[in-house]
């Protein structure tokens, strides 16, 4: 059987009066916040009914505080502001000016337009107002006399283009020796954009503002590049790096080295920021180098195998600089700001910087005395009598210095109605160069005289052979005569016999194969001539066309002469048009002269002298030696104005 709990009366009583509590204490303040709401709502319809017929809270009309005020009320302060304005102009140089709205005809006609500026606002979003309000603008009714305006703003001391400085852009310093270039700043000057300043004002007075700031409103002409312009920044970059460069060129035990301080003076700079390489100057800079280092061409001094020195002239050996790409490689190397430190570019090269450029191998040839000899690294390799050109055919050997072009074993030398085959063939100057000649039994002596060669150097086999085995391409060759040296006497190198029909029977084809005589036929003549010349005298009774052969070499003498002659009057007219070329060109000059110091009443002289100048001929041009100092006067004209 279960039991049963007692409960008590008076606790269930307690209960029941709690919960009421809770449901009274909730409808209590459910009272009070819809009060709240409804004294929140009250306030804000009285106070949207307040802005209404007034201005938002915050609400400033050309800048004038007009919160809270009525038309009527805004309308009193706009009056009294324009009849007390002043427009204060705060001016590049902390310096400022005034400017008066009695002075300018200042008016004020409101016309209705602050009640639509009124009716543009709603009365109901005061609340939104109350964190920022609005600024309107009235500029229809703020007016002034523009004459007056104008003639206020012509007096202004901001508008003295006397007193006014111009802005400068920012520049690259002049070269710091070790340092390179540095930013000078801009300068920013006075000077104003007329119509900008002067819309500026309007506009400011209009506004009824108490300020304009003239840098602020760009009315000033500001320097277009800066020190933190990007383009000027390049631009010392680029400097920098040009004459940060060194260049050094190695000439054997000497050098030139090419720094900042002569960079600096090749370095080009545009209105645009740009950098660039005057490359004139830099052409000049390898011009000299060549003028001091090239010896292509140069007389050499050769102390001989007699010990006598001599001076050898003419010919083509030695250093020569290939300027123009000299001049593309040290572009380049500026240009990237890489160091270099090595040779030019060289067209042709040469044995030694020191001393005589043909170092100590070398093949020495003296004409007079129809001899040779080779040394190698300073050593006598060989000595040897030979052959040159024949003297009487026009063939003569020349003087000069040369270099070996080539060397070829088993070579045909071939020319106008001949081929000879040699076993070691060494050109040095175009065709001319040194080979065996197994055909003649002896060298030296007066030999070239009447029975030389094309122009080549004959030499014994031996020798030939022995040379063409030690010398290599590049090794020079120095030709010279030398008066007292001369010998009469040849020496051998074989025989032949006494009577040969076959070597009689190769002169007749020889002689032959001249054909019909012109200008290209002295090798065909010299080759027969020499042939006939090397017979002996019982061959040469065997040759039987032997008048065909001197009167060829008469009909071709006579060519020769006709030939001079033609040249000679070819030449005398060349002389002649250029000495009317020069003569010309002298008018010019002196035309350009005549202009002296450029002012603005040089017009007619400079314009004089271009006009002489443009009808010269191209020849002619060149002989106008001041033609600078035309193109600089007229650029100075130009500048004039």
């Amino acid at each position: 059987m279960s039991e049963k709990v007692a409960v008590s009366p008076g606790t269930e009583d307690k209960k029941k009066g709690f919960f009421k509590n809770i449901v009274k204490r909730k409808r209590m303040w459910l009272l009070i916040v819809i009060v709240i709401l409804a004294a929140l709502a009250a306030v804000y319809l009285i106070v949207s009914l307040f802005y209404q017929k007034r201005f938002l809270p915050g609400t400033t009309i050309n800048g004038i505080a007009c919160g809270g005020k009525t038309v009527e009320q805004t309308e009193e302060i706009l009056t009294q502001e324009t009849e007390s304005y002043e427009l204060t102009l705060v001016e590049r140089g902390d310096t400022a000016e005034v400017i008066a709205g009695a002075d300018i005809g200042l008016e004020i006609d409101f016309g209705g337009e602050l009640e639509q500026l009124l009716e543009q606002q709603s009365g109901f979003r005061w609340p939104a107002a109350l964190s920022g309000g609005e600024e309107l603008a009235a500029e229809q009714m703020i007016s002034c006399d523009e004459d007056a305006l104008q003639e206020v703003l012509d007096g202004l001391s901001c508008m003295d283009e006397d007193t006014r400085t111009d802005s400068a852009d920012a520049v690259l310093s002049d070269y710091i020796e070790g340092t390179g270039y540095e930013i000078v700043d801009a300068v920013y000057g006075t000077r104003l954009y007329t119509s900008v300043f002067c819309e500026a004002v309007e506009e400011a007075v209009l506004n009824l503002q108490p300020e304009l700031n003239l840098e602020e409103a760009g009315c000033y002409i500001d320097p277009e590049y800066t020190e933190d312009s990007e383009e000027m920044q390049t631009m010392l970059e680029t400097a920098n790096r040009y004459v940060g460069t060194t260049i050094t060129y190695q000439f054997g035990s000497s050098s030139e080295v090419l720094d900042g301080s002569e960079i600096s003076q090749w370095l080009v700079f545009g209105d645009d920021m740009s950098v660039s390489l005057d490359e004139e100057k830099a052409a000049e800079y390898i011009s000299g180098l060549a003028s001091v280092y090239n010896t292509a061409g140069q007389s050499k001094s050769l102390v001989t195998s007699y010990g006598t020195t001599v001076t050898v002239s003419g010919g083509s050996y030695g250093w020569k600089i290939d300027q123009s790409s000299t001049l593309a490689a040290l572009s380049s190397s500026l240009e990237a700001g890489e160091d270099y430190t090595g040779e030019v570019v060289y067209s042709q090269t040469a044995a030694s910087h020191d001393g005589q450029d043909y170092g100590s191998t070398y093949v020495e040839i003296n004409l007079t005395a129809q001899h040779l000899w080779f040394y190698k690294n300073g050593t006598l390799v060989v000595e040897s009598d030979l052959v040159s050109g024949s003297v009487k055919a026009g063939n003569a050997t020349p003087t000069g210095s040369y270099q070996i072009t080539y060397k070829q074993k088993d070579a045909v030398l071939r020319g106008q109605g001949y081929a000879s085959p040699v076993s070691y063939w060494m050109p040095f100057n175009g065709g001319i160069g040194l080979h065996d000649a197994s055909w003649r039994s002896t060298f030296g002596g007066t030999i070239y005289k009447t029975n030389g060669s094309h122009g080549c150097i004959n030499l014994p086999y031996s020798a030939a052979k022995k040379i063409y085995e030690n010398i290599s391409a590049g090794d020079p060759v120095l030709v010279y005569t030398l008066s007292g040296t001369e010998s009469s006497s040849a020496s051998s190198s074989g025989s032949t016999d006494s009577t040969d029909a076959s070597a009689a029977n190769a002169v007749v084809d020889a002689i032959n194969a001249i054909g019909t005589v012109t200008l290209d036929s002295a090798d065909a003549i010299s080759n027969a001539r020499s042939l006939y010349d090397a017979l002996s005298s019982e061959n040469q009774a065997l040759v039987t066309n032997y008048s065909t052969l001197t009167e060829a070499e008469s009909a071709y003498a006579a060519l020769v002469a006709a030939a001079e002659q033609a040249a000679a009057e070819q030449a005398a007219a060349e002389q002649a048009a250029q000495q009317a070329a020069q003569s010309q060109a002298q008018t010019v000059i002196d035309a350009i002269n005549a202009i002296g110091t450029v002012t603005a009443e040089s017009g007619s002289a400079i314009a004089n002298a271009r006009t002489q100048y443009d009808a010269l001929s191209d020849t002619a041009k060149g002989y106008v030696t001041n033609y600078d100092v035309l193109t600089a006067a007229e650029a100075a004209y130009a500048a004039l104005g």
